[in-house]
Formats: structure tokens, C-alpha cells, sequence
């Protein structure tokens, strides 16, 4: 049984004007929140110049803490003020970058056979090897 109404040639599921229910809108009452991936949130080219500029800086102290550290690291400067909005996106650009991140080294990982199911870990004298596996 097919309850799809335009799959049967226009027989079954029919309204008053005969289109099979193509128009048909949520009274408004019944209507939910627009789901997540549906909002979108937009920064402006100042603030992604921002946070650009505070990654690159990230970036050095990280590196100095690992390759040099005996230097000492520079205090924190003062965050900038921002308003609860502009804070709330920056949050989610930030989530959204570490995901991307994950998702790029996870490729990484599949493409060079350190990960998946084909592949498989063993030991052997203390040395470990990847072996593929065939079937």
C-alpha cells in the first residue's frame, strides 16, 4: 500500500482542490521551534577577524609551552567586551571549528589505514604491527 498521494496519479489522499494535500500548512498553533540546523547564526567580519587573530595567538603559546619552555609565557590579556550575543556565537564557532578539527584527523587517520575495520592491531615481540585484513 502506497500513502504517498501524488504516487498513485492523484488517487487517494486528496483535499477539496484535488492536489493531494501539496499546500497544505500547520495551523499555526500546532507549529514547533524551527529544528537547530535550520538557525542559522552569522559574526561579522570584525569579530571573525578576531577570532582569527586570538587562534593565531593561541596557537604561539601553545607552541612556546611545548618547543621553548624555558621562555616565559606572556600573561593573558584582557577578552574583549562583547555583548551575550556576539559571546553565544563565538561559542558556537568555536564548537563548530573543534568538530571540524576532529572530523579532519578522523580522515586523516581512515586515509592513511590507522583506523577502520579493514585494519587491525597486533603484537608481535613487543612491536606492534598493522595488518590489513583480506575478507
Amino acid at each position: 500500500m502506497n500513502n504517498h498521494g501524488n504516487a498513485n496519479e492523484g488517487v487517494g489522499n486528496r483535499d477539496r482542490d484535488g492536489d493531494g494535500n501539496q499546500y497544505y500548512q500547520i495551523p499555526g498553533h500546532l507549529q514547533h521551534a524551527p529544528r537547530p540546523r535550520d538557525v542559522t547564526f552569522t559574526m561579522t567580519r570584525r569579530q571573525l577577524e578576531l577570532m582569527y587573530i586570538t587562534w593565531a595567538a593561541a596557537r604561539r603559546r601553545v607552541h612556546q609551552q611545548l618547543y621553548q619552555p624555558a621562555l616565559p609565557i606572556p600573561p593573558y590579556p584582557l577578552p574583549p567586551f562583547l555583548p551575550e550575543e556576539a559571546r553565544a556565537m563565538m561559542v558556537l564557532w568555536i564548537a563548530r571549528e573543534r568538530r571540524m578539527f576532529e572530523m579532519e584527523i578522523r580522515e586523516l587517520e581512515y586515509l592513511l589505514g590507522l583506523r577502520g575495520e579493514r585494519f587491525r592491531s597486533n603484537k608481535i615481540n613487543g612491536l606492534t604491527s598493522i595488518i590489513r585484513r583480506y575478507g
